[in-house]
């Protein structure tokens, strides 16, 4: 799958943020919105790039902590499921996905 990625990226709460547009590329269905992440985050640090940050804990769907709004939804499309939990096989190839905290 390969995905577009717009990030709210902001380096502290006196600065203004924005979203950024990454690319997704080689991402499989299989795989938790979490493990796409450090997907983009492991080109991104080849690049010389900033990681994106996120916070996350267990990544089992214990704790919560993974907690992000996707598309506007708090934890994402797929009910009762936190974003640890949430799989790529709830997005098409080709989708634009909005990361917010």
């Amino acid at each position: 799958m390969e995905l577009t990625l717009f990030v709210w990226r902001q380096n502290d709460s006196n600065e203004k943020g924005s979203l950024k547009k990454y690319k997704a590329m080689g991402i499989t269905p299989e795989m938790s919105f979490l493990e796409m992440l450090d997907v983009v985050n492991e080109d991104l640090i080849i690049k010389g790039e900033e990681p994106i940050a996120f916070d996350h804990d267990c990544r089992e769907g214990i704790c919560g902590t993974c907690s992000q709004t996707i598309n506007g939804i708090p934890h994402g499309p797929q009910e009762k499921t936190t974003v640890c939990q949430l799989h790529m096989r709830h997005f098409r190839d080709g989708d634009a996905i909005y990361i917010e905290p």
